[in-house]
């Protein structure tokens, strides 16, 4: 059999990242070794509870050796009961000028910590260098680790098709990028420039397909890492975070992910938007924001992909009294058509599969702020809709090998057929 599915996961949310302290000292004694936050444990519990509610889970786990990264693991192996393999080679990226480079703790001291959980059998492939790492050096690693990572896989688990690994923001980047065959993690992943996002505790999904030098029909089995085409079909998922994604990273960043650089940077553009606000409002200026669900048809130039909207972009819209009302989502403006529906709720009989381990308690929660006024002028959102096109199953398929995952909405706004300008 060969690996056909791999999920990658960036950890959750670092106790470091906290506004303020005191923070806790790293356990195993290592430089920046910290762990998560109460927060980061919450988003690895919803992950968990998210994964379990696929119908392709992973069947083995792999970690990097940093603490908050087994932490992150931790809750999916207990809810798939499975034990977490530590590979080295998914190390954090830290820069070869920093003054301390920091060196994960054997595994001796990591089965301490997470007894019964560490498999201790699993040797690591490669090792990060002491020495700190470019980033050609971190592209190099994680691109020389795929071949032998999953042939390793392949022949010490010759049954497994689907894999989690739990990592970091720019190592997951890293990964991403070289699986799917690009020279580099700076390269745009389409026309419109889109980057793999890594929010804390989001998740990345690849699916292998075959390349055109296998012929039609061909079986999976020993086909070489080499001849397989990795696509991305899932780019930093976090609708299933109660608060969605948070501490978003990627290599336009100057500082590592996570450094006290990083956080100060963050601090203090959070601190310049909140003066920026109070300055250009004055009083009785005030917004009322409403949640609602906003479902929106996107045009793709390419016919296999999907089209996703940053949870984070801006949703604007003029003219809805007209017969083709202005949509603009993010810098790009379209022209189509809307409807509004009251007491609706959305039933997706594919989302949640009954024949692996089920978890009664996930919760989805997909929440769109968007600014409302009488006029039909140009509002604002202050998030935008996470939107993933599902295929719909047929009509006559056994539904008893399915659970529903229902969506009640209030308020749900619908934008179709809409067309780029």
């Amino acid at each position: 059999m060969t690996v056909k599915t791999i999920y990658i996961a960036r950890h959750g949310y670092r106790s470091n990242w906290l506004p303020t302290g005191p923070y806790p000292p790293p356990p195993t004694g290592v430089d920046s070794d910290v762990p998560l936050a109460k927060h980061g444990i919450d988003q690895a519990k919803e992950l968990a509870h998210y994964i379990v509610s696929l119908d392709n889970q992973p069947e083995l786990i792999f970690s990097s050796p940093f603490y908050r990264c087994i932490q992150t693991s931790e809750p999916i192996a207990d809810i798939l009961e499975l034990p977490i393999q530590i590979e080295r080679g998914l190390g954090e990226w830290y820069r070869p000028d920093r003054p301390i480079i920091p060196v994960a703790a054997p595994i001796e001291t990591l089965e301490h910590f997470f007894p019964g959980k560490v498999n201790p059998k699993w040797e690591s492939i490669s090792v990060v260098s002491d020495k700190g790492e470019t980033e050609i050096n971190l592209f190099k690693r994680c691109a020389d680790l795929w071949p032998k990572f999953i042939g390793k896989i392949e022949n010490e688990y010759p049954n497994v098709e689907t894999i989690l690994i739990v990592t970091h923001a720019a190592t997951k980047a890293a990964l991403g990028m070289s699986l799917m065959g690009y020279s580099n993690w700076k390269e745009p992943l389409d026309e419109d420039g889109s980057i793999i996002r890594s929010g804390s505790c989001s998740l990345d999904k690849y699916e292998v397909h075959l390349t055109g030098s296998i012929e039609a029909g061909e079986e999976y089995i020993n086909v070489p890492f080499t001849k397989r085409n990795w696509r991305m079909t899932m780019n930093g998922n976090a609708e299933f975070l109660s608060l969605g994604e948070e501490m978003n990273w990627d290599y336009r960043n100057a500082f590592e992910a996570g450094s006290d650089a990083d956080i100060k940077l963050r601090k203090e553009a959070a601190a310049k938007g909140a003066k920026d606000v109070v300055a250009n409002t004055s009083p009785g200026d005030e917004k009322e924001f409403e949640s609602v669900y906003v479902s929106v048809d996107i045009p793709s130039a390419d016919y296999r992909g999907k089209s996703e909207i940053d949870r984070t972009a801006c949703l604007q819209h003029s003219g809805l009294e007209t017969e083709a009302p202005l949509f603009k989502i993010k810098d790009k403006i379209y022209e189509g058509s809307w409807k509004k529906l009251v007491g609706t709720e959305l039933a997706f009989f594919n989302e949640a599969s009954v024949n692996k381990k089920s978890d009664k308690g996930a919760k989805e929660s997909n929440n769109i702020s968007s600014n409302q006024d009488e006029q039909g002028n140009m509002n604002s959102s202050q998030q935008a809709a996470s939107h993933e096109s599902d295929e719909q199953e047929d009509a006559n398929e056994d539904k008893a090998k399915h659970s529903e995952k229902i969506y009640k909405i209030t308020d749900r706004v619908v934008l179709s057929g809409l067309r780029r300008l």
